[in-house]
Formats: C-alpha cells, structure tokens, sequence
C-alpha cells in the first residue's frame, strides 16, 4: 500500500483516491472508449427532447450574447435574470405553499453542487447523512469528495417500505445506533431509482422526525417534471413538492428545510451543469451556500437556461418530454412483461428497476448477469449498487429515456440475453 506522500497528496485527497476509485474505474474507463458501441441504460440522462432542446439553446446563444457575458457573472447568489427563472418554474410546476421568490435561491453547477453544498454547510467532517435505501449510488462518491460526510444507509425490509410508515421506524433505528452524528435526512422524490413519489403524509412524518431531533431536511427533485401517465399505475400517488407543504401546520422547522432541483434530468442537458436550491427561511444558509458556488457556473450555460425557462415553448416543452417518457417506458415494460421479468411499476424517472436476473440467490448471480448484458453490449446498473435490501436480490435499474433506435437495438440485445 502506497502513502499519500509517495503522490504528493494530502491525507484528505488520497483517502478519496483510495476508497473511491477502485468502484468506479470500469465507468471511468468506459468513458475513455472513443468508438464505444455500448449501449448505456445505467446513467440516467434524458435524450428525448434533444433535437427541441438544441434549437432553443442555438436561438437564445445567438440572440442573447453579450460582451458582459465574457466578464464574471453578475449577482452573488446567482444571476439575477436567471434566479428570476428560476422562481417562475418553482411557483408553476411545484405548488409552492410560500410563493417562491429569487431571494430564496442559490444556484450552483448542478445538482450535485447544491446537495454537496448544503453539506459543507450543514455538517462538520465525518457527520452522517440519513438515506433510506435504496438510493442513487452517486450520492456514495459525491458526500465523500469535499465535504467528508458519511452517507448513512436506512435500511428497509422490502422496496416499497419507502412509502410507509415503516420509513419513520426505520429511520429512528438507524438514528439511534449511528456511530457519527446525525445531521440531516435526505430523500429523492421521485424516487431514484424505484420511479414513483413520495406520499405526502410520509414526507410530513419525515419532516417531523427531523424536527425532533433538529436535523435538516434536504428534498432533492431532480425528477419533478418528469412525471408521466403510466397505465400500470392509473391512479398513482401525485408528486408533491416539500415547498407544497405546509411547515407551520405540520410543525417543521422551516429554517432547516432546502430543496434542490436541476434542468438536468427534466430537460436533458447534465452536461450544461446547472441547478438550484430553495432555501427559505434561513438567509444565513443562503449566503454559506452562494460563497460555495457564486462564481462557478458558465455564462453559456446562464444564457441557455435563463432562455429555455422563459421561453414560450416552455408548457408544451413539458408536455411533449411526459408523452416521450410514457412512450419510452411502454416500450421497455411491453418487453418485460413478454419475457415475465418482474418490475416496479413506475410514473416518473428515466428509469425502471425490473428483476433481470430474478433466478438470482447471490450478490455473485446479480453481477454475473449485469457482465453477461455488458457482453452482450449494454450497460445497466446493478440493484446492490443502490443498497437495497439483503433479501432483493437480482434487481438492475435500466434507463429507458434513449433515442428509439437506441432502445429498440437496446431491448434486442437484452432479449438475446434474457430471451
């Protein structure tokens, strides 16, 4: 074993280094692969309102580029055309108890940024952060990297404990025998990587477990708008923001509650690296939140977003990116159901966690099939990588928001696997 001294690393950056990526050098190499014909269903981007998304950004990059724009961004939270945007999406699609306004936001290069952020912020090196399982394996890396949190896994009995009350005992148990401090809940609604949302009394519970033991409450919504009409689920359960909630009635601590949304899954561009928290009621949070970021986000990428969400295409943008996803994910269920391969009906995501190699007894049997379709040329993210539980094995999250030749020769070679 190497020292940190040997590579000219502090402490900090070599045990990064050392624990973090001998997980991810197979994605890290795949990304290195020039001519790579993999077909990838384990990252969850949304390809499907590309071409509509290109021309806005070619017309707003064109029409609104200024010489101001090659200075240092305006604004200290973010800039003030944008956080105006911004505000407008959150007092539209999200039912905001407390209208939003751009004094309540902070931007940030993503989604990830605003979470990692709201860490730095909130715990001191080696706190805890609560997240039931399963969640987005990301979340294992990303705490990690700059802010020395220990994501802490609550765990479940079954997938669809998430939405129960179950949930709440869970949480306290994981709470009460955490060998860190515990500073904070965080959840993802939609959920990632099960696709449905979170009853609204459960994230009232959630919020009022937080407030017992004065934690923070972090809502990361990436999936908002993405939200479409399934017919496996013909009455699901609605998506209901946190901003929706009303604090003072359930008895929350609102200066402890932040939300975080992104363009980047509900409108397809990750690599614009753009998102936003909502933080209302604590002005110091703020302020700790913009000296992360203030001065990280692209001019480009500013233009860009700012147009797209003021834009009058903005409404049928959403709806056409709902009807694609419902198509995308009858496509791939349709296949599913031909083969009797369980899966977890779903309503919102790019995503479906199915049970591909429901035969499997070990954590061994799961990854040889996840090997077996890599082979075959396609990606998919194994179930243990998302911590479920012991007793669900074989699980995989396949994306399905690709381009319909992709998904088409996606699904083929699946079959050739499975079939």
């Amino acid at each position: 074993m190497t020292a940190p001294s040997d590579h000219g690393l502090s402490k900090r950056g070599w045990s990064n280094v050392e624990a973090i990526m001998p997980k991810i050098k197979g994605a890290v190499e795949q990304r290195k692969i020039s001519n790579n014909t993999n077909i990838d269903l384990s990252t969850a981007e949304n390809w499907l309102i590309r071409p509509e998304l290109i021309e806005i950004c070619k017309e707003a990059i064109i029409q609104n580029i200024e010489a101001r724009h090659l200075s240092y961004p305006r604004g200290f939270s973010g800039d003030p055309d944008l956080l105006a945007a911004y505000a407008h999406i959150f007092n539209t699609y999200f039912n905001p108890h407390i209208p939003v306004l751009p004094s309540h936001l902070v931007t940030a290069p993503g989604a990830a940024s605003c979470i990692d952020a709201l860490l730095y912020n909130i715990c001191e090196a080696g706190d805890g952060i609560l997240l039931p399982g399963p969640y987005w394996n990301g979340f294992d890396f990303s705490m990690r990297v700059r802010s020395a949190v220990n994501p802490v896994v609550v765990p479940l009995l079954s997938l669809s404990d998430n939405f129960t009350e179950k949930l709440i005992s869970a949480l306290e148990k994981t709470r009460a025998e955490a060998e860190c401090p515990i500073k904070a809940l965080m959840v993802t609604n939609p959920h990632n990587p099960l696709g449905v949302s979170y009853p609204s009394e459960i994230l009232e519970m959630c919020l009022q477990f937080c407030k017992k033991y004065s934690i923070h409450f972090i809502s990361d919504e990436v999936y908002a708008l993405s939200v479409f009409e399934s017919s496996d689920l013909p009455m699901p359960k609605p998506f209901v923001s946190a901003l929706s909630l009303d604090l003072d009635r359930i008895g929350a601590d609102k200066s402890r509650v932040h939300v975080v949304w992104s363009t980047s899954k509900d409108f397809g561009q990750s690599g614009f690296r753009m998102g936003c928290t909502v933080t209302q009621f604590n002005e110091e949070m703020a302020v700790g939140l913009a000296l992360a970021a203030n001065t990280q986000i692209s001019a480009l990428s500013t233009i860009f977003v700012t147009s797209l969400l003021t834009s009058p295409k903005l409404t049928s943008l959403v709806a056409l990116n709902r009807e694609r996803l419902r198509a995308a994910y009858t496509t791939l269920t349709n296949f599913l159901k031909r083969y009797d391969i369980p899966y977890l009906p779903c309503n919102a995501g790019l995503y479906v966690f199915a049970r591909l190699a429901h035969h499997a007894v070990t954590w061994e049997d799961e990854a040889e099939m996840v090997e077996k379709l890599k082979d075959a040329g396609l990606l998919v993210s194994a179930g243990r990588a998302y911590h479920v539980p012991e007793s669900e094995k074989g699980w995989m999250r396949i994306g399905f928001s690709v381009e319909q030749a992709d998904l088409v020769e996606a699904i083929r070679r699946m079959e050739s696997v499975v079939g």
